[in-house]
């Protein structure tokens, strides 16, 4: 049997194992994808970077990547048919020791995000080995938590600062990248692109500042929302989850709520016709 064929069937094994543990923990809706590093943009301040030189990795650090989150999962197992040729390669110059260039790193806090290297980082990692030489650009923080449980908890919690440094509010959502959504949502009414916004803009006819558009958002969307969602009994059913996130919800799935709308007959509603027996 010939080394390359070994390493296909390697890559088969470790991709067969990745496909059955997405489907494992999507049923237990636990999380083990890669990070993306672009939906943690927002949350960098000036969108600086600073080479760090060439360091010694420990793997386990590495949870996200900035352009191929979708090909493998956290523990980079394969996710993706389609690099089983590339990868096999790659594994058969990591398993005879040969050397390879320096994998290049995004590090955010405590954690890195692959720029470019995945294949030799997953197959490192197959090969059991605990770390990776890598050429590290870091993006800083001007704040960070002390204490986390997990990359999500770390970068939530930075988010949740930003937003309380930015709004004042006191919303909570559990949600990775709500927070950031929320701005968006406070941005949008800044700048009239909300119909609701349409009052404040009278009162600040050369535009509506950030501060105004806070308490305007709050007041004209936020709250008139949240108490439709209070009343609904949604919170009752759906404990774990806060008023927030169940408002980010619904705006992330009012199109399909809408369609669903059309299917449910209004109490009032009188049926015109019969329908066609075939039978």
């Amino acid at each position: 049997m010939s080394d390359q064929f070994e390493s296909i069937s390697k890559f088969t094994t470790l991709h067969r194992k990745a496909i059955w543990k997405k489907i494992l923990t999507s049923l237990r809706h636990h999380e083990r994808r890669l990070l993306p590093l672009k939906a943690l943009r927002e949350i960098l301040p000036g969108g600086e970077e600073h080479y760090r030189g060439v360091q010694v990795v420990p793997i386990s650090k590495i949870i996200g990547s900035e352009n191929r989150f979708a090909d493998f999962d956290r523990e980079f197992l394969p996710l993706n048919r389609k690099l089983k040729h590339r990868w096999a390669r790659v594994n058969l110059l990591v398993e005879k020791d040969r050397p390879l260039p320096a994998v290049l790193l995004i590090k955010v806090g405590d954690f890195y995000f692959v720029r470019d290297g995945h294949h030799r980082i997953s197959a490192a990692r197959a090969g059991g080995r605990e770390f990776v030489d890598a050429e590290v650009i870091e993006w800083p923080l001007t704040w960070q938590p002390e204490h986390y449980s997990s990359p999500e908890d770390f970068f939530h919690q930075v988010e949740e600062h930003l937003f309380k440094e930015k709004t004042g509010l006191p919303l909570r959502t559990s949600i990775l990248g709500g927070y950031i959504e929320l701005l968006h949502l406070i941005h949008c009414f800044q700048c009239s692109g909300c119909s609701n916004s349409e009052s404040v803009m009278k009162e600040c006819p050369g535009g509506i500042p950030w501060e105004e558009a806070v308490k305007g958002w709050f007041e004209n969307c936020y709250q008139k929302a949240a108490q439709a969602i209070e009343e609904s009994g949604l919170k009752k059913r759906f404990k774990k989850y806060t008023t927030t996130d169940l408002y980010l919800w619904v705006l992330s799935n009012v199109g399909a709520l809408r369609k669903a709308a059309c299917f449910v007959p209004s109490p009032k509603a009188k049926i015109k016709r019969k329908p066609q027996r075939f039978i």
